[in-house]
């Protein structure tokens, strides 16, 4: 990946720095260059896939000993069971059935919005004539009054669903149950699967063809590869009988001439089990690994919104801010208050300040409203780099919004909810990213009660910001 790197650097010099080129010489170039961009996404995303399907593997071993489980199906039924309602469980839809709605303002309370619902545009379009007797433009009608979702019909099953509406609750969990646990085992099976050699699993997981000709040849070579596997398992087998006719030796057979002759193999050389199909890898969401990896640890794992509100008492004296409550960087909307994080209009010279003395790496900048999202982030030495620079003078008006006219202004760093396992954040952070916005939301929570009961106690619903700092300082601890 590093000489991808560097060849993707070589492009860009040679194509700023070169004013000869022509431009299909300059289009050659750019192409070449986002192929080694997607090439090298592509890896990034494998590695990231091939880390957390190995920990899966490790944990479901774990799980299986815990509970004395010994089949894959048994364990596909308990993760089916805990996610049944998830969004995340494909064996669970939830179709939507289409009607129109019309919105209204509350005459005497302008914060109060209406919604009307209706199955018929016909039955829309009057209560629309009734609240708007005037009529409106195209511009403001299709706001006004739009086709949306009414309501929903629940069902259970990938291909073949089953409508739940008319179950009891007990009988549609049953249902959902028995639907996804199936085919769950084949993600499980795939999971082993992308950890095994191509050899092992018939599975390419451990190809890139560059070309059309490559891939007909990768593949033609691992189907001959898989058969070879299999021919030299029958031959190891293959006898002849007192007629002369082929046979392969049973398997208790085998093993009692193995045991006889002191023969180093024990291991039955069975050419049933052996695959010679290529295929290719599950395909699983990756919210999906995620919920299956937390389902696996049975909630002994902390959240990263735990390992927040168990270092901020010690963190907290350093950045001199009180230990027993941790602001949101988003500000809560309910809250009177008007102080919160960084935003464009925010004063520059205080946020530098801030960040110099209070050790901050990066600051989060979000929308000049409470409750807003993160629209991007700042370095500290991407700032640091500005002020070394003497043709820029930083002054007592100049505001966050001066940074992103410099490009010096970063998109926003990876988000997860708070009840997300801490080393998911640690995952994130060694590939290279400053930080991680974790966001709490107690009426949301997908993890332990007992820890969100603590965590209420330090964190302010909202977003905040966990670093490698954060991190080192909860394992030390």
């Amino acid at each position: 990946m590093n000489e991808d790197m560097k060849r993707l650097e070589d492009i860009i010099a040679e194509v700023e720095s070169s004013e000869g080129l022509s431009s299909e010489e300059k289009s050659t170039l750019l192409s070449e260059a986002v192929q080694i961009m997607k090439y090298v996404q592509d890896r990034m995303v494998q590695r990231r896939d091939y880390e957390l399907f190995s920990r899966i593997s490790v944990r479901l071993e774990q799980y299986k000993k815990r509970h004395q489980i010994t089949r894959n199906l048994e364990v596909a039924e308990n993760f089916i069971r805990s996610i049944a309602f998830n969004p995340n469980n494909n064996s669970f839809k939830l179709d939507e059935i289409q009607g129109w709605k019309v919105i209204e303002q509350d005459e005497f309370d302008p914060e109060e919005i209406i919604i009307h619902s209706f199955h018929t545009e016909a039955d829309a379009k009057q209560k629309f004539e009734e609240l708007y007797p005037q009529g409106a433009d195209k511009s403001a009608m299709k706001f006004l009054i739009y086709e949306a979702a009414v309501d929903v019909s629940p069902k259970a099953g990938v291909k073949k669903q089953i409508n739940l509406s008319n179950m009891s609750e007990s009988d549609a969990l049953e249902e959902i149950i028995k639907k996804g646990a199936s085919n769950f085992v084949e993600d499980i099976t795939g999971i082993h699967n992308a950890l095994k050699d191509e050899e092992q699993s018939g599975v390419m997981n451990s190809s890139n063809p560059t070309s059309l000709k490559d891939a007909i040849s990768r593949r033609l070579n691992l189907q001959e590869r898989l058969e070879k596997i299999r021919a030299k398992h029958v031959f190891e087998l293959l006898r002849d009988n007192e007629n002369g006719e082929k046979y392969l030796v049973k398997r208790k057979s085998w093993s009692d001439q193995n045991m006889r002759t002191a023969g180093e193999k024990y291991e039955y050389p069975d050419p049933s089990s052996d695959t010679v199909k290529v295929t290719k890898s599950t395909g699983i969401s990756y919210s999906r690994l995620l919920e299956f990896d937390r389902f696996l640890s049975d909630e002994m794992e902390v959240s990263a919104g735990m390992a927040l509100a168990l270092v901020h008492p010690k963190l907290a004296k350093s950045m001199k801010a009180d230990p027993k409550w941790r602001k949101s960087l988003s500000g809560t909307v309910d809250s009177e208050e008007v102080d919160f994080g960084r935003h464009l209009g925010s004063n520059l010279k205080e946020m530098i300040h801030e960040m110099a003395h209070k050790g901050y790496d990066s600051q989060l900048i979000f929308k000049r409203e409470k409750g807003s999202d993160c629209i991007g982030l700042i370095r500290l030495s991407d700032v640091t780099g500005l002020l070394s620079d003497n043709s820029y003078i930083l002054r007592d008006e100049s505001t966050v919004s001066d940074l992103k006219s410099l490009n010096l202004m970063r998109p926003p760093p990876p988000q997860i909810d708070a009840s997300q396992d801490l080393s998911i954040v640690g995952n994130i952070l060694k590939h290279g990213n400053d930080c991680v916005i974790i966001k709490f939301n107690p009426e949301n929570w997908a993890g332990s009660e007992s820890q969100l009961i603590a965590i209420k106690k330090i964190l302010e619903p909202g977003y905040h910001i966990m670093t490698s700092h954060d991190v080192i300082a909860y394992r030390l601890g």
